[in-house]
């Protein structure tokens, strides 16, 4: 019986402990309500105000002015190769990138030795083709002679027998 005793009193100071929290929650809640309920909340949000230096504004005529910094490139690009090889003695001072010539004008020069040079070794060799070509000419002027003597040898021997 004593264990039933106990039991009991354990059970009623548990339920007589939650309905004093209960009751101290529901106190907590209404004073909260009710001060809730006096203040009418946080104050408005003021607007901010900034104070500013003011200057009478008056028309003018203004230039806009642009300072830029880089590389101008043409889209198309040219270049100039000689016919001929050999070493430049001479270049326009136009001659530079970027720089203006006009139609037909000598941009550089090149050193004419080597084309005098080369122009000397063909006539050479254009008058040694020549000479051959005379004596080869003599040659054969001279096989139709021989060629024409043999025919009239054999034309007598024929004749002979």
């Amino acid at each position: 019986m004593r264990f039933l005793r106990h039991s009991l009193t354990g059970l009623f100071l548990l339920a007589l402990t939650l309905a004093l929290v209960l009751w101290a929650g529901a106190m907590v809640r209404d004073a909260v309500e009710a001060r809730m309920a006096r203040d009418p909340g946080t104050p408005p949000a003021r607007e901010r105000i900034f104070a500013v230096p003011v200057q009478l504004a008056t028309p003018e005529t203004i230039v806009p002015t642009l300072s830029a910094y880089g590389q101008v490139q043409a889209r198309r690009s040219l270049e100039l190769r000689a016919a001929v090889s050999g070493q430049v003695i001479e270049i326009a001072p136009e001659m530079v990138e970027g720089g203006e010539v006009a139609a037909g004008q000598v941009l550089l020069r090149i050193d004419p030795a080597n084309a005098e040079d080369a122009l000397a070794r063909a006539q050479a060799d254009l008058a040694d083709a020549e000479a051959e070509t005379r004596d080869a000419a003599r040659g054969l002027t001279l096989a139709r002679a021989d060629q024409a003597a043999a025919e009239e040898q054999a034309a007598l021997r024929t004749r002979a027998f």
